[in-house]
């Protein structure tokens, strides 16, 4: 699939989205979700770096009616960070293995946020 690599550091590449997100969009701030390091819009947060409740990668806040096949990638899944309640719809974590779409992804999570009321 395009786009599937592997990458020796995702902590690293994380931070690397985070440098490029915020140099690109004023008014976007760092915070936390799920005590997992986040970008915020609005005071809201749209992306995140997940490590549990859906495995290691980015987390986003696409919506529920985003065409996750539109963005090409396979190494996803939604957010289940509860192991009692069903996966939360509108967020979906991207896997390492489609880190190379991870920026793509964070700008239509951050331009979904902004669109939000």
């Amino acid at each position: 699939m395009q786009g599937e690599t592997t990458i020796s550091d995702p902590e690293q590449a994380w931070q690397d989205l985070v440098l490029t997100m915020m140099s690109r969009h004023a008014g976007m701030a760092r915070g936390q979700m799920m005590s997992a390091d986040a970008l915020l819009c609005r005071e809201k947060v749209f992306a995140f770096f997940s490590k549990r409740g859906g495995g290691v990668g980015l987390g986003a806040r696409v919506g529920r009616d985003a065409d996750i096949d539109a963005f090409g990638i396979s190494d996803w899944q939604h957010l289940a960070p509860f192991k009692t309640k069903p996966p939360m719809k509108d967020w979906i974590v991207i896997g390492i293995r489609d880190h190379a779409r991870w920026h793509e992804i964070a700008e239509f999570a951050y331009r979904t946020a902004i669109e939000r009321p």
